[in-house]
């Protein structure tokens, strides 16, 4: 679809889970919005790709039951059809070997790692958002390897490897939703976004893809008009920038001067490198989940509990947690996954269907930590600066990790927006 006119009530930067669930509410409530996406394609971070019949999903990609993004689907009439993770089965690997859970652990730590999970959903995490994880297992888990275990579950909820400053509260806030139900979407999560897509187009909204945009122009500092890269600019009154904090200093003159650049500054991005393979069979089938305990390593069966391919394949992601490091070896990286790969799975390459390696993916564009006390660094959507200019993502208030946050974010900012109206 191309630009129908040149005047719009508003505008969305970002074609990705955060920018079409603004675009649904905003064209829901009668204005006229323009959706802008860079790419070619639509889903941003919520990609899904066709390889020889088996659904990848573009890294990480969980929505727990009771969280802001099935909400949100459902306040859409957009939910997903899906399943659940299973609870059980998870094992954990430590120098190369294969502890199983609660099995391998002895009666004293079972006892404990019993009572510490069972208790997850009494604890006040509200009071605990400015205390760092590492901090408050010392002080509540006294068997190592069951601080330990403890450790890696919160890495898997929060995608952040660095206890010293990971948010406490955060991060137990995320595994009590998790442990409400870890939900994935039938046919990944690019159905989500072509039912967004729909929804916001049903809704009148006008949807591009290639078109990216290039300076956000102000009149008398506030928003006015979006300029894009082939020279074409659409006037507006309010923009909703469904990106990364970069990319929104990049849009915005003067951004230098303004609250943007500071989240620029004190945001800490999380990246991973990705291995996503589908099977004919599995050579152990009973091992679903597993951690890494020395290791910043995962591995999960993801269509267990939905279809991720149309010719029967088992669907199996494997990720390394990198932390905020954009730089690791893609290579070494490759290896450390298909070995352990191949510790869970051994004799996994006979039965290989379809296979995919994502170096540096871009998990989230920040870390949850102590220093804003387990929210984002931007409180809030509005950019009080630039009145008419709002911003949501994964990195904007204090709601949840990946589609939870994007989507939390964008439906404040469309609030937003239409109160700015």
């Amino acid at each position: 679809m191309t630009i129908e006119k040149n005047r719009y009530e508003a505008a969305v930067i970002g074609g990705g889970l955060a920018g079409l669930t603004a675009a649904v509410i905003l064209a829901r409530a009668g204005k006229s919005v323009v959706v802008l996406e860079k790419e070619n394609q639509l889903g941003g971070l919520a990609q899904t790709t066709k390889m020889n019949g088996a659904l990848f999903n573009l890294g990480p990609h969980a929505m727990y039951e009771g969280g802001a993004a099935l909400r949100i689907l459902s306040e859409l009439g957009c939910l997903p059809k899906g399943g659940y993770a299973s609870k059980s089965g998870m094992s954990g690997i430590i120098n190369g070997n294969v502890l199983e859970v609660p099995a391998g652990l002895s009666l004293e730590e079972n006892a404990e790692w019993s009572s510490l999970m069972s208790g997850l959903g009494q604890i006040d995490t509200e009071s605990v958002q400015s205390i760092s994880l590492q901090d408050w297992a010392v002080n509540h888990i006294r068997h190592e390897r069951v601080r330990l275990l403890f450790h890696v579950m919160c890495r898997q909820w929060s995608y952040c490897d660095d206890m010293s400053v990971l948010s406490a509260g955060f991060a137990i806030k995320q595994g009590q939703l998790a442990g409400r139900g870890v939900h994935y979407v039938e046919g990944g999560l690019q159905t989500v976004i072509n039912d967004l897509r729909d929804a916001a187009k049903k809704a009148g909204a006008t949807i591009v893809t290639g078109y990216r945009a290039e300076q956000i122009m102000l009149k008398n500092g506030s928003v006015n008009a979006l300029k894009l890269s082939d020279g074409t600019v659409i006037k507006v009154s309010s923009i909703i920038a469904a990106v990364g904090p970069h990319e929104v200093c990049r849009l915005v003159p003067d951004a230098e001067a303004m609250s943007i650049s500071r989240w620029r500054a004190e945001s800490r991005p999380l990246y991973a490198a990705c291995l996503d393979v589908a099977l004919r069979n599995m050579p152990y089938p009973e091992r679903v989940f597993a951690l890494g305990l020395d290791k910043p390593l995962y591995y999960s069966k993801h269509s267990g509990a939905v279809k991720l391919s149309d010719n029967g394949a088992h669907v199996l992601h494997v990720m390394k947690y990198n932390d905020n490091e954009c730089a690791s070896n893609p290579k070494s990286d490759e290896k450390e996954l298909i070995d352990f790969l191949e510790l869970l799975e051994p004799g996994w390459d006979k039965e290989v269907v379809s296979i995919r390696f994502s170096p540096n993916v871009l998990v989230a564009h920040d870390s949850r930590t102590i220093h804003h006390h387990g929210a984002g660094p931007a409180p809030s959507p509005a950019v009080l600066e630039v009145p008419g200019l709002f911003v949501a993502g994964d990195w904007v208030g204090s709601e949840g990790r990946l589609a939870d946050a994007a989507m939390a974010s964008s439906k404040l900012a469309a609030e937003e927006v239409l109160r700015h109206a």
